[in-house]
């Protein structure tokens, strides 16, 4: 059972403080301010409803494009939408923002981690970051004979 004593809240303070801390950092700040642009552009909003509109209509399809030419079409407007997307200046700052506030979070968490055991693999979700299997010995011993 869980004791409350001073050291509880001294670690909720301590939270607090790295929290308030993060959120005074100039990468979340940008982040939050693209953010905020990109929730207020509604032609943006509108655009990015056709494209989930048109992936959910090839969705529905897709399995039976052998026998629906018109999907092929779907398929194609849908990798149009998407394109015009990833261009959109605004689209591309949002992401490069989020990248940044996910390394910093990651690296927070990695010292975090760190403070408990230097062992504690910390899986950041960054495309460049190490990867790590979950169970490392399923390959060792995982196979039988029989």
């Amino acid at each position: 059972m869980l004791a409350i004593d001073e050291h509880l809240f001294e670690i909720d303070e301590a939270i607090d403080e790295v929290a308030k801390a993060f959120l005074a950092l100039d990468a979340v700040q940008a982040y939050l301010e693209i953010k905020k642009i990109f929730l207020a552009d509604m032609a943006l909003q509108e655009s990015i409803s056709e494209f989930q509109d048109l992936k959910q209509s090839y969705e529905e399809v897709k399995d039976y494009a052998a026998f629906r030419p018109e999907v092929k079409e779907i398929r194609r407007q849908l990798l149009q939408k998407k394109r015009e997307l990833d261009l959109n200046r605004t689209v591309s700052l949002l992401r490069q923002n989020e990248v940044a506030v996910q390394t910093i979070l990651a690296e927070l968490t990695q010292e975090i981690s760190s403070v408990i055991s230097p062992t504690i693999f910390v899986d950041t979700g960054l495309p460049l970051a190490p990867h790590k299997s979950h169970h490392q010995n399923c390959s060792k011993g995982g196979k039988r004979d029989v």
